[in-house]
């Protein structure tokens, strides 16, 4: 997630709304990005899906730290990508999905390693394919730096005219999709995947759809839109119109002869607020797939607390209520609750609602409930 983090040095604002913001983020935010990667890394060392090492590698990459533990690390994902293709063929879907898929080729790729071509197969999109925008995003910076790749200290292309052609081919239909999904305010999608889709229409050098959406990003981020690491490490960079592929020309040996700028972080785990000051109530209601309720409470509301923090309140308030979360790249997402799980198999998933009909448009620890507010929790297919 530090990825961009020696771009910050380097770049100057377009205008004076883009100084206040970047100047008001990097100091406090320079360090919260390298402490939650650490820890998010820390908390699964032992089996890192292959988004989160694809991540961890471009961290390393872009920071031009670390470079041996970077070559160690690459055989590692290259057979991480592997295991995803061979799962795939078997079951028509990666081990984690689509969206890490591409970004572990997109790793590989920006540091000249050859991606082997049965991996490359499953970033062609099928017809009747539908995937999410910041998905069909992360495949189009996957398949650009495939198409432009050249073998290292040479002039001749990585991949023959024949696979190349076959990857424009795939990216011309991805970036058609977006093209045709920015709204009128700019957003592609929601604020959030607006981010990785403007570096999608960078990498095919859309400047005016850019320079679209940028505007309604820096809109949204004025208004403290941006504050999970995952997503400030999306934006950063389309600010400055660059994209994750610029990492790949990065000359680390001039990083190095440089000034050193180093920083001692020690990863740590947020936690919820610690404050005994109640605001109000929020109403809290849990539905089957059939739409029955099978949990309704009202629930203490407390300065500070997210979602994540009231359900761990019905949790102490009821000791048949449960709910598991598991880790991503986004931080903790919901799969079970009040016994119900969410299943994969099922193309089940837990839709959170808030009012009338409202998504939350943030995770369950980057929201926080108002007082009086009605949270729905509802399983639903996808």
């Amino acid at each position: 997630v530090k990825i961009f983090t020696n771009w910050f040095k380097c770049v100057s604002c377009n205008y004076h709304k883009e100084v206040f913001f970047l100047k008001n983020i990097m100091q406090p935010r320079r360090l919260l990005l390298i402490s939650c990667m650490q820890a998010l890394f820390l908390t699964v060392r032992l089996r890192p899906s292959t988004g989160l090492v694809a991540l961890y590698l471009l961290a390393l990459r872009a920071s031009c730290e670390d470079l041996d533990s970077l070559q160690e690390a690459l055989p590692y994902l290259k057979n991480k990508l592997r295991a995803e293709k061979s799962h795939t063929n078997h079951h028509n879907v990666p081990l984690t999905n689509l969206y890490q898929y591409s970004l572990g080729v997109l790793a590989l790729c920006v540091n000249n390693v050859r991606v082997d071509h049965s991996v490359l197969s499953g970033l062609m999109p099928h017809e009747h394919h539908h995937h999410w925008i910041d998905t069909e995003a992360m495949m189009v910076l996957a398949l650009k730096c495939v198409h432009e790749s050249k073998v290292p200290n040479n002039d001749t292309w990585m991949y023959s005219d024949a696979r190349r052609t076959k990857v424009q081919t795939a990216m011309n239909k991805l970036i058609q999709k977006i093209q045709n999904r920015q709204a009128e305010n700019g957003k592609i999608g929601n604020i959030y995947s607006t981010s990785v889709a403007l570096q999608a229409l960078l990498a095919v050098r859309d400047k005016a759809r850019w320079l679209k959406g940028k505007e309604k990003l820096l809109i949204e981020a004025q208004k403290g839109a941006f504050h999970n690491p995952m997503a400030l490490s999306q934006l950063l960079p389309v600010l400055h119109e660059k994209t994750y592929l610029d990492i790949g020309q990065m000359d680390c040996s001039k990083e190095r002869d440089g000034q050193k700028h180093s920083h001692s972080v020690t990863a740590s785990h947020q936690t919820e607020p610690n404050s005994t000051r109640q605001t109000g109530f929020v109403n809290l209601t849990v539905r089957n797939i059939n739409r029955a309720v099978v949990y309704t409470a009202e629930l203490p509301l407390y300065q500070g607390t997210s979602l994540l923090g009231v359900l761990n309140e019905a949790k102490r308030n009821d000791t048949n209520f449960n709910f598991e979360t598991k880790q991503t790249l986004w931080g903790p997402f919901l799969t079970s609750v009040h016994h119900l799980k969410a299943q994969d198999t099922a193309r089940t998933y837990w839709h959170l609602i808030t009012g009338e009909n409202t998504p939350l448009k943030k995770g369950i620890k980057d929201y926080h409930p108002q007082p009086g507010e009605h949270i729905l929790l509802q399983l639903s297919n996808f």
